[in-house]
């Protein structure tokens, strides 16, 4: 007759081991220390040989023991990868997401692609757009919002911090002395009045050469040549350079990149969505 052993006597096997003691593994796994005692006589029985000897006021394993501990660890790898997968393929569903545009070409499509390898039965939607507008759109539109914030000044949880520079063609000098051209996105963006108003503090004169409906169309206008822009350190475009004091232009604040949910539990596939980004973005850091 086939022998069947539980796993939460592995676990407590396991812990024991890398606890170094049944003390210590009754409190990794809240239970008596009597308890896991038990547990082990009965995993012991179940297996028919001794797993534990006492060596002084200690328990080390015996030969037996350190043989089947290489076996249990296997059995609870292959056992938590097996309910992982099935917890994974189970989540279905629809996951809205608005974002920044250079976030949406840039930074999501990796995170996207791991997140559909775990939940390929989740399709996933991606809008690009301007902060402000996706935030006003967030749980009507959107089940998640990456957007662009003053530090400090977000209401969702910090994802990371961005530099914000000022940027131009990297092959092309700067115009000359006079006024600056800028290339920009449209009023009411947050870079654009943060450069205005830098510029303008600084009593530098300026002129309004370009504007883009899109980061990418502002950016590609810079590369250009046509105009000085505001970029995001880690997505500004490769054919750009930054300037700073030494060229002239005053510093600009930084920025925060804050992650927005409607917090509705039962969404498991928006839940998923959402700590796979945060996780994401904390081994990026």
């Amino acid at each position: 007759m086939a022998k069947n052993i539980d796993t939460a006597l592995l676990r407590t096997f396991i812990s024991a081991i890398d606890l170094g003691g049944f003390h210590r593994a009754a409190t990794a796994v809240h239970r008596s220390q009597s308890t896991i005692s038990v547990q082990l006589r009965k995993l012991e029985e179940v297996l028919g040989v001794t797993l534990f000897k006492k060596s002084g006021r200690m328990r080390v394993l015996t030969r037996e023991g350190e043989e089947f501990a290489v076996y249990a660890r296997r059995l609870l790898s292959l056992h938590d990868q097996a309910v992982d997968a099935m917890s994974a393929s189970s989540t279905v569903g629809f996951v809205r997401i608005g974002v920044m545009d250079d976030y949406a070409s840039q930074i999501l499509p990796d995170i996207v692609a791991r997140y559909q390898e775990r939940h390929p039965a989740v399709t996933v939607e991606i809008t690009a757009g301007f902060s402000n507008f996706l935030m006003t759109r967030l749980g009507d539109d959107f089940d998640l919002v990456l957007s662009t914030h003053p530090v400090g000044m977000g209401q969702g949880l910090v994802l990371c911090h961005e530099r914000t520079l000022w940027a131009y063609a990297a092959d092309k000098p700067l115009p000359d002395a006079g006024e600056i051209p800028l290339a920009l996105l449209p009023s009411g963006n947050l870079f654009r009045q943060w450069a205005l108003r830098a510029l303008e503090s600084s009593g530098a004169s300026w002129r309004i050469a370009f504007t883009g409906s899109s980061i990418g169309t502002v950016e590609a206008a810079a590369a250009a040549g046509i105009g000085v822009t505001v970029v995001k350190e880690t997505t500004a475009n490769f054919g750009l350079r930054f300037l700073g004091e030494s060229d002239g232009f005053p510093d600009l604040p930084p920025t925060e990149i804050v992650l927005n949910r409607v917090h509705d539990g039962a969404n498991r596939a928006v839940q998923a969505m959402a700590d796979h980004i945060v996780s994401a973005f904390d081994h990026s850091s």
